[in-house]
């Protein structure tokens, strides 16, 4: 069974199959339907704010199983996802008689194809903002940016902990004014290499992170460019540890 988010302690259960992660995901849709009904359609809230508290007040479980925490991070992610990008899609599947699992699923799939007709960059869960020109070209599903998100906090690339998936997004989103401390940044140029070389990204990323001054040395002091990036990745590719052999086989196993 999945990992229970609004029973009692008793009814706490380890994600475990494919089968559990769906059906936390419906739990957290019903639960979203159950108080956008009461607080929005009832209450009259503005549905920006509702979908913003929805999202913060589910952000983290009482489990410390790291399959438990990824699989609620990533559905907890998707949530957001339809709640801010798919409102169109959400408004009247919360507003029918029932909603059923199968219509659940439905809702999924129809979300892993959907394309925004914009640009869409959020901060903290509220109003699309400005996008910067510079781009990495990418457009990473939900599930592969928690993955490329637990590869960089697994070997500690960034000076965060715990990392968080709204990091990442904003990095690959080159979000205006963001930037991050890197720890390693040997390693950070090969997670870029490894999603270079399975076409995540463009060639110039290294271009992108130094002109975007989205990665700041590890005690902050200036900005990593293109040039120390460069340099980092030729003397690992000298000496490939076993962490970077690792990162590229993370990065590899995104597109399974």
């Amino acid at each position: 069974m999945a990992l229970s988010l609004f029973g009692g302690d008793e009814h706490l259960h380890h994600i475990v199959a494919a089968q559990d992660v769906a059906k936390e995901l419906f739990a957290l849709l019903v639960e979203a339907r159950t108080i956008y009904l009461r607080d929005v359609v009832v209450g009259g809230k503005q549905y920006r704010r509702y979908a913003e508290d929805f999202v913060n007040g589910h952000r983290y479980i009482d489990c410390d199983r790291a399959a438990c925490r990824n699989c609620h991070e990533m559905n907890i992610h998707i949530v957001k996802g339809l709640l801010t990008d798919c409102a169109h899609l959400i408004q009247p599947l919360f507003t029918a008689a029932d909603f059923s699992f199968e219509e659940c699923m439905e809702l999924k799939r129809t979300y892993d194809r959907f394309v925004p007709s914009y640009p869409v960059v959020h901060r903290d869960y509220g109003p699309v903002t400005e996008v910067h020109p510079l781009s990495f070209g990418c457009d990473f599903t939900p599930k592969q940016m928690v993955g490329i998100t637990a590869c960089a906090d697994t070997y500690h690339l960034f000076c965060v902990s715990p990392l968080r998936i709204e990091d990442m997004e904003a990095l690959f989103a080159c979000k205006k004014g963001f930037s991050i401390r890197v720890n390693k940044i040997r390693y950070v140029a090969v997670l870029f290499d490894a999603l270079l070389e399975h076409s995540f990204i463009q060639h110039r990323w290294q271009s992108v992170l130094g002109q975007g001054r989205f990665l700041q040395t590890k005690d902050g002091d200036r900005f990593v460019s293109a040039a120390n990036l460069s340099s980092a990745l030729s003397v690992v590719r000298k000496n490939m540890t076993s962490v970077a052999y690792n990162i590229r086989r993370a990065i590899g196993q995104l597109e399974e």
